[in-house]
């Protein structure tokens, strides 16, 4: 069973464009379950429509009843890998929850950068994010898989 948590700050664009990515990669190993949170989400707060529509261009399907959820600590201590969008917000994770420092990690970790907040843009910055996180599961997939092989 691997407990995947993805983790942005509002819970409302990167993370939950994210969650649907996994899900879809994933779809095959039902010993996987992948939940998104926001640092500072509003829970109950709606995905950004823009969000929902370029996953949707892409056939990516997302949850009619997903909405942000705050992050807590019971959380961290749920997930077995917690990938974050920005090193600030692993930093700012691993300060305020030390216990969790070995299972955060960056999104974009292999390919060494951040996934920037795409909240004030349009459809082409949502897109441009949409392929940014695409790309970083790409690379956190083959160790998941064989973490699910196992």
């Amino acid at each position: 069973m691997l407990n995947l948590l993805l983790i942005c700050h509002a819970n409302v664009c990167r993370s939950p464009m994210a969650e649907s990515i996994f899900r879809n990669r994933l779809l095959d190993h039902k010993k996987t379950v992948i939940q998104s949170a926001g640092i500072a989400a509003l829970s109950g707060s709606p995905i950004h429509p823009i969000a929902r529509k370029v996953l949707a261009s892409r056939a990516y399907p997302i949850r009619e009843d997903a909405s942000a959820a705050r992050l807590t600590a019971p959380m961290l201590s749920w997930a077995d890998l917690a990938l974050v969008m920005e090193g600030s917000q692993r930093g700012e994770l691993i300060r305020r929850h030390p216990f969790a420092a070995g299972k955060v990690w960056l999104l974009g970790h292999w390919l060494a950068c951040d996934v920037p907040d795409p909240v004030d843009g349009n459809d082409a910055v949502f897109n441009a994010t949409l392929d940014l996180i695409e790309a970083g599961a790409t690379t956190w997939l083959p160790a998941l898989t064989m973490q699910l092989a196992v």
